[in-house]
Parts: structure tokens; C-alpha cells; sequence
């Protein structure tokens, strides 16, 4: 066995186990072994979550809000069927996924916006009004000055 990086050891440990026991036909990670890669991030106006999922039918996703989360469920199938199928290596995920996604208070949630393009799901949610930032005038003596709350 050789020595590798963390990146890699999930391939390496299932070359292993496969030499052992000699089955690594399955085509599906194992219940809750799969987590979508995902980045989250905000602008001054909206938060973005954009996930990866290459070869992801989009038919086959479905997205719900519940409270201030995002569920994200779905599926990836393989394209390949019979028993015939043995992995020398893996690294990408087949089967059934979901993704939680917790996003705070204080978005528009009812402005939500989803687009799939080139295998990434990416979602706009602008804040809220009430969350804006908003100039506030104080006078000074006889002058008005702005201030950025």
C-alpha cells in the first residue's frame, strides 16, 4: 500500500478493500457517504449558493425552503448497467443526494432565483428590505450631515 494524501484516501481505501474482497461492482455511495460540493457567499445585495453537479439531470432535483433552509434533494444515475461493472477507482458520487443549506434570517425568500447551467445549480436570494442599509441624516447645529448605518 502506498502513502498518499488525504484527497485520495477514499479511492485508496476502496482499491484495498477491493483487493481483499475482491467486489467493488456497486455503483452507489454508501446512505449519507456523499456531500455536494457547495460554496455559499453574499454581495452587498443577495446571498449566492452555487453546488456542483456534473451530469445531474435537472429533472431529477428538487429544491424546497423550510424556515431559512435550503433543501436541495436529488439524484445522479449511472450510465452504465449490468454486473459486469467493476471500479478500478472512484471518485464520483451515483445514487440518491441531499444538501441542507442554512441560510439565516433577513432574505426575500419569496424572490428566490434557480438556474442550472454547464452542471452548476446556483441560487440568488436578495435580502430583505428591511435588512438594506439605509442613510440616516443628523443634524449638527444649523448643518445636516449623512451617515451610513
Amino acid at each position: 500500500m502506498r502513502v498518499t494524501n488525504l484527497a485520495n484516501s477514499r479511492g485508496d481505501f476502496e482499491e484495498l478493500v477491493g483487493r481483499f474482497f475482491g467486489d467493488t461492482r456497486t455503483g452507489l455511495w454508501p446512505q449519507g457517504g456523499y456531500e455536494v460540493p457547495t460554496e455559499v457567499f453574499r454581495t452587498s445585495e443577495k446571498i449566492v449558493v452555487r453546488m456542483d453537479l456534473p451530469g445531474v439531470n435537472p429533472d431529477d432535483v428538487e429544491v424546497t425552503m423550510q424556515e431559512s433552509t435550503l433543501v436541495i434533494n436529488g439524484k445522479r444515475e449511472f450510465p452504465y448497467k449490468g454486473d459486469d461493472v467493476q471500479f478500478m477507482r472512484r471518485g464520483t458520487f451515483y445514487g440518491d443526494f441531499t444538501q441542507r443549506v442554512s441560510l439565516g434570517k433577513g432574505l426575500n425568500t419569496d424572490e428566490i432565483n434557480a438556474r442550472y447551467d454547464n452542471g452548476v445549480l446556483e441560487f440568488s436570494i436578495p435580502f430583505a428590505a428591511e435588512v438594506q442599509p439605509k442613510r440616516i441624516a443628523i443634524e449638527v447645529g444649523k448643518e445636516t450631515k449623512q451617515l451610513t448605518s
